[in-house]
């Protein structure tokens, strides 16, 4: 019986334990000298972002308010029926919509302090969501769709 006993298993446990507890020490250590390396980046631009506008936030985002701004109770209208191309990285993250489906965007003012650019109205203002690389679909104040109505047959 005793040819069958392991021997030294105290042991290996313990030199287990103390290579995986020195390797956490150096481990916190090294973020504690460093900490920028280990924090998380979010960026401010549409760089990376997945979540594509494939499929109408509601029945019909031309003739119905579907996007709808955190904290705002007015919805946005679909402005535009094909995507618009804008860089993705002059382009900067809003927030979440309502839903929190999409990020809004806009696009990134001039960085030119002699010339700042004119501050349009909130009901004037146009918010974009992404739909592909470098593709955005516009919303913003309702445009005028004239009502669909089949044309009559002549008699």
């Amino acid at each position: 019986m005793a040819a069958n006993e392991i021997r030294d298993t105290p042991g290996r446990l313990l030199l287990g334990w103390a290579v995986l507890m020195g390797s956490l020490v150096l481990l916190a250590w090294r973020i504690h000298l460093r900490p920028a390396d280990y924090e998380w980046t979010e960026y401010p631009t549409a760089l990376g972002d997945a979540r594509y506008y494939t499929a109408p936030l509601g029945k019909d985002d031309r003739y119905e308010p579907n996007l709808h701004l955190p904290g705002q109770d007015k919805g946005l209208f679909r402005r535009s029926l094909e995507p618009v191309d804008l860089e993705d990285a002059a382009m900067l993250k809003l927030a979440l919509d309502a839903s929190g489906r999409h990020f809004i965007y806009q696009p990134a003012p001039p960085s030119s302090p002699r010339s700042p650019a004119p501050t349009p109205p909130a009901e004037a203002a146009v918010y974009y969501l992404k739909a592909g690389e470098n593709r955005y679909i516009e919303f913003g104040a309702r445009k005028f769709y004239p009502p669909y109505e089949p044309k009559a047959r002549a008699p």
